[in-house]
């Protein structure tokens, strides 16, 4: 059940994600959240990227085991989360102190996926979530009135791209490790 659920939180899942998100929202005309959930989502990633290289060099120079920052948990909740801000926003409005809820909700499911699995240490998974639940939280609170409508459109297309991609894995950590681990630049 825990690889089940994890596996919605996998790259080659979030990837498709993204895309198929910003296409519904670029198609109904809703360019200000195309671009702002879009380039959250690509800021996060982005930064689990460095962090996840940072993690790799410090191993290396301290003689520790390697630290990895969660992408499952940071890209749940910037994308999943984001989205779910994004189209809860009226409900939202009403209820601002509730706003963080459904993003540290996914920042606990995935993390205790990825803690279960042994895939991640609770440094990890806790990193992961703050860098998501902040791009998640920041997608929410500026993309904008939301287009009639859009939350049917988005719902079914991005759930029916999730259950498609569902159990595609890219295996970015040996990606990562081979191209910008400190191994790898010391053989070239």
């Amino acid at each position: 059940m825990m690889r089940f659920i994890t596996d919605f939180a996998d790259q080659g899942v979030i990837l498709p994600v993204m895309a198929t998100g910003f296409l519904v929202m670029a198609l109904r005309g809703w360019w200000r959240g195309a671009v702002v959930w879009t380039g959250m989502a690509c800021l996060v990633l982005a930064g689990m990227l460095l962090l996840k290289i940072a993690g790799l060099y410090y191993a290396w120079l301290a003689h520790v085991p390697i630290i990895s920052p969660s992408g499952h948990v940071a890209s749940a909740c910037v994308v999943y989360g984001g989205l779910l801000l994004v189209l809860g926003q009226k409900w939202f409005a009403r209820f601002p102190a509730l706003m963080p809820v459904p993003v540290l909700g996914l920042a606990l499911v995935i993390g205790l996926t990825r803690l279960s699995l042994h895939a991640h240490t609770l440094f990890e998974v806790v990193t992961g979530g703050i860098v998501g639940c902040t791009g998640g939280i920041l997608t929410g609170r500026q993309c904008g009135a939301v287009p009639r409508l859009l939350w049917v459109y988005l719902l079914l297309c991005v759930g029916c791209i999730a259950w498609l991609f569902h159990g595609h894995h890219l295996a970015i950590e040996g990606t990562i490790r081979s191209l910008f681990g400190p191994e790898a630049l010391l053989h070239d």
